[in-house]
């Protein structure tokens, strides 16, 4: 059976993390430092087009909607046909990475880059989009017990991270969607972006799983944006 392409990334990249915990690496692990794992993982996959290759900091067009001056808003990672005169968009694979722990691994910097994966999904279909959450046990438990993961009451109304498709669906009435969404939501309406009123996405991970010994340092999980609503939020009242 083939591996689907966010659990071939979360199991790669957990394998990695924990290979280099084990040969005393740990202390080099970082955001930074996955570049050459999610790279090597996404340069194995097979080309859809000639000429297509892996590329980090992608500055793709839909994550620039007004074509601002100076630098351009980029994509962490896209395997992508990608040259002179030829547009920014159309990527086979679109990447955005957290590492947990950092403080860049914010629950809304986090909503931001589920965004951003949303308005690449809604804008070119047929593009795989991915993000990707790697770090510490301790960190990474951390995270996937707060949002946008886990959203108080009696449902869940967060992300999620069961391996079951759900359907994110901001609720202006739930005080943890405007703590957390507001000022994702204002940034990027402002930047010309437009905010889809939901999208559904799925999960694929956690790798390693931890042990009963509790003997697993790092992990990893990956999340594919499945489908994004052609409606569009009314975000004034956030």
């Amino acid at each position: 059976m083939q591996m689907h392409i966010a659990r071939r990334l979360s199991e790669a990249v957990g394998s990695w993390l924990h290979m280099e915990f084990c040969c005393y690496r740990a202390g080099l692990l970082s955001e930074s430092s996955l570049k050459a794992a999610v790279g090597h993982v996404l340069s194995s996959f097979p080309i859809l087009v000639k000429g297509e290759r892996v590329h980090a900091d992608f500055a793709h067009e839909l994550l620039n909607p007004n074509g601002q001056l100076g630098r351009k808003k980029e994509l962490d990672f896209a395997l992508v046909l990608a040259g002179d005169g030829l547009r920014k968009r159309k990527a086979q694979i679109a990447v955005e990475t957290k590492w947990a722990g950092s403080s860049h691994c914010t629950p809304s910097k986090i909503f931001r880059d589920f965004l951003r994966l949303s308005e690449i999904k809604r804008g070119d279909p047929e593009t795989v989009c991915i993000f990707l959450l790697a770090g510490s046990h301790r960190d990474m438990c951390k995270v996937l017990r707060a949002m946008p993961f886990v959203a108080g009451g009696k449902v869940n109304t967060g992300i999620g991270s069961s391996g079951k498709e759900k359907r994110l669906r901001p609720n202006r009435d739930n005080k943890d969607h405007v703590k957390c969404f507001s000022a994702p939501f204002k940034s990027l309406s402002f930047a010309g972006f437009t905010i889809p009123e939901s999208f559904v996405c799925q999960s694929h991970g956690l790798h390693p799983l931890q042990t009963a010994g509790g003997t697993v340092d790092f992990q990893a999980i990956a999340w594919e944006i499945k489908s994004v609503s052609s409606e569009n939020l009314n975000i004034t009242a956030w």
